[in-house]
């Protein structure tokens, strides 16, 4: 009995004990936020310390990304929501004074204030656990950002593409092909020249707006089969950026990247096997989301490929072949007296697309009869010339167009855009032609961009050049280079060797001593260049190089059979000093030695004739003094130089005939006029360059600015940015006139001649310019008629943007396009009273981020004048923004007719983030506050708000975001 007594009065003792334990925890934390009161303020306030240091970390990685141009994580941008909060300055004067009243005291100061105390140290607590779930949030970042996908080559639209009967067949079945689950490569074959590219980029598009895929990227092969160009596209549309060198490295995180969805590789002009694997294209059990389409010239090489499927795509119909010629040629060909022998040009094509297009368009200026017939003459007549893929009426065809340029001074141009690879730069085409004199009459090199531009133009109006990704690119079609390779060999003395190309052809003494261009793209020719010595070719005036082969070494003497040289282009090479030959060069115009690894090029300066110096790109150091002996010299380009940190004082200030200098990503060590004589170039000496029309550079010091310094008034194109310590990357990469300015004190802008610059920037940039409203609206700027794009940030002083108040003489803004205010904390809205009509011009995008006191964005007139041509409005982390229109007529005016609706036409994204004062797109003055006040409670209401009462207003809208 003792013993069950002894183990009951145990058990009741541990229970007791356990009950004790359980009720004095919970009584002794609510003792420590009295008694604990500067312990739980300490311990916050070393919280909140780390917190602004995980900050700080977070937003330099942000900062970094954005440079960058990558995407943000939603996640990211949240936690940095919330941290600012807890750390912004009505934060931060909140803890002092909770602080402070937890220490006081109450009854004559006999006895602290226990209610306050508690309550305040239990806030602290709270605080604290607050900020410790942050900052384990941020532990668990991975990566602040990623790079956004560029828009890719397959899913642009086609402006070429007819949907004619006989593709009808071949696109379905790819279409079916694609949905077959069992399927995982397929092929598409045919002659070059027939329209696989064109086929298989409409599918792409279809596959895109189906939903098949969540991916679809495309990579051209040809016939280099340069496995890291692949691996360069593919990742370029992905938006991925390697962090391994090796191909296979590459391989291993393309690879990875493409498991993560279901994705469509397009690989296009197959010539022999490509190893999936080596370029790093899951597909088939390895990954199952991955499909492969595969085109190509031969269905055998399909076959090698391990194509499941293959399907031909065939030449046109007869009649389909002739409408198209039709819209090539214009209705000039249905004139009774030429339709005869027009029908039979067009069957000359052989109905192959490429071949009707580049004829059409080369007659459809021909009026006379005789021309037509010398046509048909000339595609009568057997082709000189065969070549693998390409057959005998395609070449007659792209020749004919070739031989019937209107402009015959063109086709010296189009021939040697042929050896420029895809995607070419018109800015590589301006400095091979100007130094092999392809350009007449021009006089400076602005004039003869203008002129490339226009033969640019004109060739792709004959369809022998193509669009590139920008408007400062050009493309070609394999089969159309091909043929004017081909054409340039025979008529020319050309010689271009491309990846596996052979040597065999120019070994020749005959060959090599009439040769007048050779163009050698990673061709694997050491051994030949070892063996060679010096290189016999009198009349040589064009040589090209590249090689990534850095034991590739050239003989001291190599350049001495060359005096006719006028163009030398190596990229890509090794040099620890370049041939002393190249000294001999007495006559050459151009020289470029982009992507090299150069250490002494002192002999440069010995090229007294050179015209254009071109070392973009290169890993150079120091710009020696020898450069300033080059007085003939127009352009010098050494953007992307990030290693040149030497250019010795008046080396520029000599160069007295420069027309333009790129200096952008490269050189920014500018001496400051304070400081004694140094060892590097001041910008004083740009004033002396009286020719200088283009200029690109970056000044990170403003002090080096002399406060009588002027940009010249001459300058049409310019890239300059003052103040930032960074380069950084300009978006709207096709504005040719950019101004990039930061300064959190008075840059005083008049004194440093930015004037001129701001009356000609088509995209500016103004970050912590206090004054940034005064040049804005400063009389003698006349407004800004050539500007384009505009960023404002940091900018405390600023209330509105556009004031009709302080308009005087400014004219507006005719062309701007796009608005990007960021960080402007009274910023109230962007137009105060009513704007001229047209002041605003072709205003398309508009983003406003973390502008703290913005109230809405514009009257119902402005957004009147803005409704046919907005196209996307963001708005992100502004917390005092109520709406988007307001409206100031009376209430009994808003009528349900047209006269009184604003509609968007035009506008796509509407993106509204962390606006927890939102009310609505719209709000009279004269509206009953109680509704409005209800509008704004009740949370489920403001997508009812949003579009209501006229949702028409918004119909055009395909993408919304709403947080």
């Amino acid at each position: 009995m003792d013993a069950v007594i002894s183990i009951v009065g145990s058990i009741f003792g541990s229970i007791a004990g356990k009950a004790a334990e359980y009720a004095v925890d919970p009584i002794a934390r609510q003792f420590s936020y009295l008694f604990k009161y500067k312990t739980k303020f300490q311990n916050l306030e070393g919280q909140l310390q780390q917190l602004k240091d995980a900050r700080d970390r977070v937003q330099q990685n942000v900062n970094q990304a954005n440079r960058q141009g990558e995407d943000i994580y939603d996640n990211v941008n949240r936690w940095l929501t919330e941290v600012n909060g807890k750390i912004s300055e009505e934060a931060a004067a909140q803890f002092k004074q909770d602080e402070e009243k937890a220490k006081q005291r109450c009854f004559v100061g006999l006895c602290p204030n226990f209610k306050s105390r508690y309550q305040l140290s239990r806030k602290a607590e709270k605080e604290a656990n607050t900020i410790a779930r942050l900052l384990e949030e941020k532990d668990r970042f991975d990566g602040v950002s990623h790079r956004p996908a560029s828009e890719g080559i397959a899913t642009r639209p086609d402006k070429e593409y007819e949907d004619y009967e006989s593709r009808t067949g071949a696109f379905n079945a790819v279409m079916e092909a694609l949905k077959d689950a069992n399927l995982s490569i397929i092929g598409v074959y045919g002659m070059g020249g027939v329209g696989k590219t064109t086929l298989v980029k409409q599918v792409a598009r279809r596959a895109k707006e189906e939903k098949l895929f969540d991916e679809v990227v495309m990579a051209a092969a040809t016939q280099t089969f340069d496995i890291k160009n692949i691996q360069d596209q593919i990742a370029d549309e992905l938006g991925l950026k390697f962090d391994k060198q090796t191909d296979s490295g590459r391989a291993g995180e393309l690879r990875n990247r493409l498991k993560k969805n279901k994705v469509l590789v397009i690989m296009d002009d197959i010539w022999k096997k490509l190893d999936m694997e080596a370029v790093g294209i899951p597909y088939g059990a390895e990954h199952q989301g991955c499909k492969i389409l595969l085109t190509s010239r031969e269905l055998n090489v399909l076959s090698l490929m391990g194509s499941q499927k293959n399907l031909a795509v065939d030449i046109l119909k007869e009649e389909e072949a002739w409408d198209l010629f039709k819209k090539m040629a214009t209705d000039i060909v249905l004139r009774p007296d030429l339709q005869h022998t027009a029908k039979r040009v067009a069957e000359k094509c052989a109905r192959l697309p490429i071949a009707i297009v580049t004829v059409g368009k080369a007659m459809k200026n021909k009026k006379t009869l005789s021309e037509w017939k010398d046509a048909l003459r000339e595609l009568s007549r057997p082709s000189e010339r065969s070549l693998k893929g390409v057959s005998e009426e395609v070449y007659s065809c792209i020749e004919l167009s070739y031989k019937f340029l209107e402009e015959e001074k063109h086709r010296p141009t189009f021939l040697l855009c042929s050896i420029m690879g895809h995607d070419a730069a018109m800015e590589d085409l301006l400095k091979y032609g100007s130094g092999l004199g392809l350009f007449h009459g021009v006089n400076t090199i602005q004039e003869t961009r203008e002129r490339v531009s226009t033969v640019v133009s004109n060739l792709k109006a004959s369809s022998l050049l193509l669009t590139g990704s920008t408007s400062e690119r050009f493309d070609m079609h394999d089969v159309v280079r091909d043929v004017a390779i081909s054409i340039a060999s025979r008529d020319c003395h050309w010689l271009a060797l491309r990846r596996d190309d052979e040597f065999k052809g120019w070994l020749d003494d005959e060959k090599r001593r009439n040769c007048k261009l050779i163009s050698l793209q990673n061709a694997e020719v050491s051994e030949f260049f070892a063996d060679l010595g010096q290189l016999e070719c009198p009349n040589l005036t064009f040589l090209s190089f590249s090689s990534e082969d850095s034991s590739l070494k050239f003989p001291d003497n190599f350049f001495e059979g060359l005096q006719k040289l006028i163009v030398l282009h190596f990229s890509q090479m090794h040099f620890s000093s370049l041939p002393p030959s190249l000294s001999t060069l007495k006559d050459i115009h151009t020289l470029c030695l982009s992507g090299c690894f150069l250490k002494d090029i002192a002999i440069i300066g010995e090229l007294k004739n050179l015209k254009i110096l071109n070392l973009q790109e290169s890993d150079v150091e120091v710009l020696p003094g020898q450069i300033g002996q080059l007085t003939k010299l127009k352009v010098l380009d050494l953007s992307g130089c990030y290693r040149l940190k030497v250019i010795p004082p008046n080396v520029l200030s000599s160069l007295s005939r420069l027309q333009e200098l790129y200096l952008y990503g490269s050189f920014d060590e500018w001496e400051v006029d304070e400081k004694p004589v140094g060892g590097n170039a001041r910008l004083v000496e740009l004033q002396r360059l009286s020719h200088l029309t283009n200029l690109e550079l970056h000044i990170p010091d403003k002090k080096a600015v002399p406060k009588e310094f002027m940009f010249s008034e001459k300058l049409e194109r310019f890239k300059i940015s003052i103040g930032y310590k960074r380069w950084g990357r300009y978006g709207m990469s096709e504005s040719s006139r950019k101004l990039k300015l930061m300064s959190y004190q008075s840059i005083h802008l008049y004194d440093i001649g930015i004037k001129t610059l701001l009356r000609k920037a088509e995209n500016l940039s103004l970050k912590g310019v206090r004054d940034a409203m005064d040049m804005i609206y400063d009389p003698n700027t006349e407004g800004f008629s050539h500007l384009k794009h505009l960023r404002v940030k940091k900018d405390s002083e600023v209330k509105y943007i556009f004031n009709s108040l302080r308009l005087g003489s400014c004219k507006g803004f005719p062309l701007l396009e796009t608005l990007i205010l960021k960080k402007l904390k009274n910023l109230e809205a962007l137009c105060n009273g009513q704007l001229k009509a047209g002041y605003f011009g072709g205003l398309r995008i508009i983003r406003i981020w973390r502008c703290e006191k913005l109230k809405n964005l514009f009257s119902f007139a402005t957004a009147r004048e803005l409704s046919q041509v907005l196209e996307e409005i963001e708005i992100y982390c502004c917390k005092n923004c109520a709406e988007l229109i307001v409206e100031k007529r009376e209430e009994d005016e808003i009528g349900e007719d047209n006269s009184n609706l604003v509609e968007f036409s035009q506008l796509r994204t509407l993106c509204l983030k962390f606006l927890p004062n939102f009310k609505g797109m719209f709000y009279s003055e004269k509206m009953d506050s109680s509704s409005q006040q209800a509008a704004g409670r009740v949370k489920s209401t403001i997508a009812t708000s949003l579009f209501g009462p006229n949702r028409k207003v918004w119909s055009f809208v395909t993408t919304l975001i709403f947080l």
